[in-house]
This record gives structure tokens, sequence and C-alpha cells, in this order.
């Protein structure tokens, strides 16, 4: 191989290189200038097929990759955002929308000129995004930056390869060599060229590089070779789901399988009628597209995908079924405690929607905590020792969870998020704080139960009365709160100061209660030393749970 073959290669994989960072570049800007409401479009519960397919096409078209809308989907599947027939036809939907890369690429058949426009666009993007200030107009910057660059790494692949597979003869023409015409030119025998687009696209984990390559190899390409090397790429590509749902639950394996599905299922539609016919199809595509082979890729990519989902979109409940035979649940799957359950890594890559979940996680946590306080009581008036394991267990969950949602927080802190987002998350670091508190609380109170019960005393009826007063008004309390703070309800607000204000002045009468009944000689200094640090511990319970109602404030102005 010579230098300037090597060099080639080089330039190849260079132009490659540029083109996939100008697409993620694109992808990420269009992302946030379309704001939290295009990934919202992926999270709304919808039963109907049609607006599912629609919703995949226009959210994959924008961020250019319908692997990353699939592996979102695997998240939104695996916190139970969506069910597994609402996620196929996104799926669907998802493969219509990649193909608009290849159209774009496509652009360079027509009469393009790719290197001076895209030179151009990428120059004026690279002012924007990197010398002017104002927010919107940088991110358009980059968008351009992006849109330029995918063309100029085009022209720099198809350069390349145009000096690697022809040359000139005497006359000045331009030849393919001898062995690319071998490779190229010739028929293969499809099922060689379907592994090798599955095996390519597996690899580099983006049809788009494939589709790429494919248009600027397009001048020596023979038709019918490439379009068993597209139906190749389309299943290629769903080896990034499948790595991405390994560790989730069930249905999220089963999500990435029914990508899988979808995209083998629709290539075997096409392929015994390309084999067959595959002369008559490229005449229609010649009809459809005129002479340009680069129109002629990426409109068979668009039509093959259309024609998949008109035929295959009737049949979900059968791919569903499919995918539920081929991936079996697991006993017991969701008895696990230490595990999140709205809240997943995937949905990172979907801040509005992972700020929401994360919110639905702290819900629970609290729900949690609230149910150790009423277990701890329940050991101390009512002598229910065994609710110390419960209760262990529970707390167990506790510290998991607020170790666990501090880290998340931490990762969804550094993505793109509206200045709302950004306050929400701040207050949710003090509200797992405050949550985790209260888990120690119910652990002491538990501790006084045991304590009791080891010394071989007990409260007076009239305290242990008291004290279930506190306990059921703690109760409202925690009720109100965690109202407000889910569905961000200021107005409970002012019942929630009423009740914390109401636990406050009873720690205040109930210590006067017990030095009168200290000095009637009614309570000894052991029992009572136990009741006041419980009605102590939940006056403390009562100010963290107000925190956690007050943080709304933090982000409600």
């Amino acid at each position: 191989m010579g230098d300037g073959t090597l060099n080639n290669i080089f330039f190849l994989l260079g132009g490659m290189a540029v083109m996939l960072f100008g697409m993620h570049i694109m992808g990420n800007n269009l992302e946030r200038v379309a704001g939290g409401n295009l990934k919202k479009l992926l999270g709304k519960m919808t039963s109907n097929r049609f607006v599912g397919v629609g919703v995949g096409a226009t959210v994959t078209g924008i961020i250019q990759s319908s692997a990353a809308t699939t592996v979102m989907l695997v998240g939104f599947v695996n916190v139970g955002l969506m069910t597994l027939s609402q996620a196929t036809s996104v799926i669907m939907g998802a493969n219509i929308g990649t193909t608009i890369t290849a159209q774009m690429l496509s652009l360079t058949g027509v009469g393009f000129d790719a290197a001076a426009y895209a030179s151009f666009i990428a120059g004026i993007g690279a002012i924007l995004g990197m010398f002017v200030k104002n927010d919107k107009l940088n991110k358009i910057g980059y968008i351009l930056m992006g849109l330029g660059m995918i063309f100029l790494g085009l022209e720099i692949m198809s350069m390349s390869v145009d000096k690697i597979i022809y040359y000139e003869n005497e006359n000045g023409d331009r030849v393919l060599k001898d062995i690319f015409a071998a490779i190229f030119q010739k028929d293969h025998f499809p099922l060689i060229l379907i592994v090798i687009g599955m095996v390519f696209t597996a690899l580099i984990q983006s049809s788009s590089a494939v589709t790429g390559i494919l248009i600027a190899l397009s001048s020596a390409l023979k038709f019918q070779n490439t379009v068993f090397i597209i139906l190749g790429s389309n299943i290629g590509t769903c080896v990034t789901a499948l790595l991405s749902s390994i560790g989730t639950s069930t249905n999220a394996k089963r999500t990435a399988v029914i990508h899988l599905l979808f995209n083998v299922f629709g290539s075997l539609i096409f392929l015994v009628p390309l084999w067959v016919w595959g002369d008559q199809i490229y005449s229609v595509m010649l009809a459809i597209s005129g002479p340009s082979a680069e129109r002629q890729i990426a409109n068979f990519h668009t039509l093959f995908n259309l024609i998949s989902t008109v035929i295959l979109l009737p049949f979900t409940r059968q791919l569903v079924f499919l995918a539920k035979k081929i991936v079996r649940g697991k006993k017991n799957e969701e008895d696990n405690p230490l595990c999140f359950k709205f809240i997943d890594e995937r949905l990172l890559e979907t801040p509005p929607i992972a700020v929401n979940n994360t919110k639905k996680e702290i819900v629970r946590m609290a729900n949690i905590a609230r149910e150790n306080i009423d277990l701890s009581v329940a050991m101390l008036l009512e002598g229910k020792y065994e609710n110390s394991v419960e209760i262990k267990s529970n707390e167990e969950i506790i510290n998991f969870l607020n170790k666990s949602i501090a880290s998340y927080l931490t990762a969804l802190s550094g993505k793109d998020l509206t200045l709302k987002d950004e306050r929400k998350i701040g207050s949710y670091y003090h509200v797992i704080t405050d949550v985790e508190r209260i888990g120690d609380y119910a652990e002491n109170i538990m501790e006084y139960a045991i304590r009791l019960r080891d010394e071989g005393i007990s409260l007076s009826q009239e305290a242990k009365s008291e004290l279930l007063d506190v306990t059921n008004t703690v109760d409202l309390l925690f009720e109100a709160s965690i109202k407000a703070f889910d569905e961000r309800d200021t107005a409970m607000l002012a019942t929630v100061d009423v009740l914390e204000e109401s636990i406050d002045q009873a720690n205040i009468d109930l210590e006067a209660k017990h030095i009168d009944r200290l000095k009637k000689g009614l309570c000894t200094p052991q029992v009572g030393s136990i009741y006041l640090q419980t009605i102590s511990n939940l006056e403390r319970v009562g100010d963290h749970i107000t925190n956690i109602a007050f943080s709304i404030k933090q982000y409600e102005k």
C-alpha cells in the first residue's frame, strides 16, 4: 500500500470523524433550542400508534440518532413512563426520522457544492457560537457549525474515497481499480452484504456514518449491492440500545428487543423482492430519484423505513408478545428495594423528565420515612417490637436513596437545564437531607421503645394519649407537606404552617404537663426522660417535614 493510499485512508477516517462530530454538535444544539418540550414529547403517554410514530420521527429527526431515541425509550420503560406498546410505535417513527440524515447528505448529488457552502456555513456558525454573547445566537451558531461540519466531513470522505478506488488511465479518464470493481460492481450474495452492514454499523454504533460512507462510495457502488448493506445497517444500529438495556428491568430489555425485531422483520420483508427483482426496483428508484446515485440511496433508505412501518404498525401487539417470549420475566424481579423506581441513568439525556422523576423518587423516600415514624411510635405506645425489623429495612432503603439520589442530582446538574430546573435540583439536595434526618429520628424512637422494654418500665396512659395526638398531627403535616412538594401546591403551605405551629405548641404544653406530673410523683425520671426525648424528636421531625414543603418556594417564583 503506497503512502498516498494510506494518507487517503487517514483522510477518510478523519472525514468520518468530522461528519459524526458535526451531527453531534448540530443535534445537541437543536435539542437545546427546541427546549424541554422536545423531549417531553417522548414522555407523553399515548395509546395512539400514529401519534407515537410521529413523535418518534420528530424527535429522531432533530437529535439525528434513532439509537439515541431508543436508548431514551429503554429508560422510560424501565421507570414505567411508557408501556411496551407505546414504545414500539415510537421506535418505528425513530427509524423514519433517522433517514433525514441520508436526505441531507444526498444534497451533494443534486449540484450542492458541499465544500464551498459547508465552509461558509461552518465559519458563520463558529463566529456566532464562539464570539457572540447572546445564548440563543450561540446555539444557532453551533447548529450551523455542526451542519457545515457534516458536509465538510462528507466532502473529505468523498475526495479520499475517490483517490483510493479510482485511477486515471492514459486518456485521463477516471477508472475504477480492478479490486474495487470486483467488490462494488459484481453481484454478491445478499446475506453477506447484510452481515457487512450489520457488523460495520455495530462496530461504529452509527448508521448515519455508514450512510455517509455509502453516499461517498455511491459513484462506484452498484445500487443492488448498496440496498442490502442498508438493510444490515438498520439491524446493526440496534446494538446501542441492546447494550443500554443491560442491567435494566425485563420490560426495558424487551424495548431493545422490539427495536431489533422491527428492523429484522423490515429487512426480511425487503430481502426477497430486492434479491429477485433488484433491477426492476432500481428502475423505480431511477424514476423517483433521477440519475443521482446519492438521491437513490437516500430515497431508498426513507422508503424502506416508511414501508416497513406501514406493514408492521398493525402488528404492534404481536411484536410485544414476541418480545415477551424472547425476554422472560423473572420471579421477584421487583422485590429488590435497594434500587430506583422512578429514575434511570438513561433519563439524564432527557433533563426535564429526569428532574420530574427525581421528585417522584424523593416522594417515595419521604413516604418510607413517614412509615418508619408510624412504626416506631407503634413500638413505643403499643409494644409492637416486631416492627424493628421493618424499620431497619426501611432505614437501609432511606440511606441508599439519600446517597444515590444525591449522586444522580450531581450528574443531572451537569446537563443543559432551565433556570427553574437548576433551582429545583438545588432544593432537592436539601430535601433528601431532611428526609434522611426524619429516618434517623424514627430510629431514635425505636431505641426508646427498646429501652422501655429492657428496663421493664412503661409510659402512663395519659402520656401515651398525648404522644398519639402529636403523632397524628405529624401524620397530617406529612400528608400536607408531601402534597405541597409533589404537586408544587403553594396553597398548602398555609396548612403546613398551622400544623407545624401546632406541634411546636404541643411540645411546650406537654413538657409543662410532664414537669407537673414529676412534681406530683406520677412519673419517674427514667420514663420522663424517654417521654421528653420522644416529644423533642417528633417536634424536630415536624421541622424537617415543613422544610420539605417550603422547599418549593425556591423555584416557584
